[in-house]
C-alpha cells in the first residue's frame, strides 16, 4: 500500500509539473529584488474578465466556468484559446464585487482575439505597468491572501514605494494542485514616481 501511495504521489507531482510547464505564463522583467519582493515591469497584454458578487473565497469559482467557456469556443470565432497563467482576481469598485480574470495568450491582439458571446465576459487592453510581488505557497484562503498582502504593504512603506490602485490575486496552478504546492501572488501597481528599493 505504501509503494503505491508513492507511486500515486510521484505520478501527480509529474502531471502538475507538465501543466505547469505548458502554460504561457505573462510576461514580465525583474528591475529589482529585495528579500522575498520583486519590482517588476508587466508587458502590454489583454484580460477576459468577469465580475461576480460574494465572498473572496468564492469569487474565483463563480467566475471560472464563463471564463472557461469563452476560451473553449463560446465566442464569435468558435475559437479555442489556450489557457495561461496566472488567473488574476481584484476588489471591484463596488463593496462584494470581484474582477476575475483570465490572462490571454501574447499571440492575440486586441483585433484578432475572439469576440466573446457572453455578454458578462469583458475583454480589455492593459498598458505596460509597474508592480511589486510577493510570492506564497499554499492554498488559496481569505486569511493567507491577507497575511501575505499585509507583509507586501508593509514591504512597499518600508521602502518608500508608493501603491496606485488595487492589489490582485495572482493564482498560477489548477485546482487538483496539491494545495500545499500551489503557487500564488500578491501584485500591487506601483505609481511611477515612487522611490526604489
Amino acid at each position: 500500500m505504501k509503494q503505491f501511495l508513492l507511486s500515486f504521489s510521484a505520478t501527480v507531482l509529474l502531471a502538475c509539473s507538465g501543466t505547469a510547464l505548458a502554460t504561457e505564463s505573462l510576461a514580465f522583467d525583474v528591475l529589482e529584488t529585495h528579500d522575498d519582493i520583486e519590482i517588476r515591469q508587466y508587458a502590454p497584454h489583454l484580460l477576459a474578465t468577469v465580475r461576480v458578487d460574494g465572498q473572496f473565497d468564492e469569487a474565483g469559482s463563480q467566475a471560472f466556468r464563463p471564463l472557461f467557456n469563452y476560451i473553449s469556443g463560446d465566442n464569435r470565432s468558435d475559437e479555442k484559446i489556450a489557457m495561461t497563467a496566472p488567473v488574476l482576481q481584484q476588489p471591484d469598485e463596488r463593496k462584494g464585487s470581484w474582477l476575475v480574470s483570465f490572462v490571454m495568450p501574447s499571440g492575440f491582439d486586441k483585433d484578432s482575439l475572439p469576440v466573446p458571446t457572453s455578454k458578462i465576459v469583458q475583454v480589455s487592453e492593459q498598458p505596460t505597468m509597474r508592480m511589486a510581488a510577493l510570492e506564497y505557497r499554499g492554498g488559496w484562503s481569505q486569511s493567507r491572501y491577507d497575511e501575505h498582502e499585509l507583509l507586501l504593504r508593509s514591504a512597499l512603506s518600508a521602502k518608500t514605494l508608493t501603491a496606485c490602485g488595487d492589489p490582485r490575486w495572482a493564482r498560477h496552478d489548477p485546482p487538483f494542485m496539491p494545495w500545499f504546492l500551489r503557487k500564488n501572488e500578491i501584485l500591487i501597481p506601483l505609481c511611477e514616481s515612487s522611490g526604489t528599493l
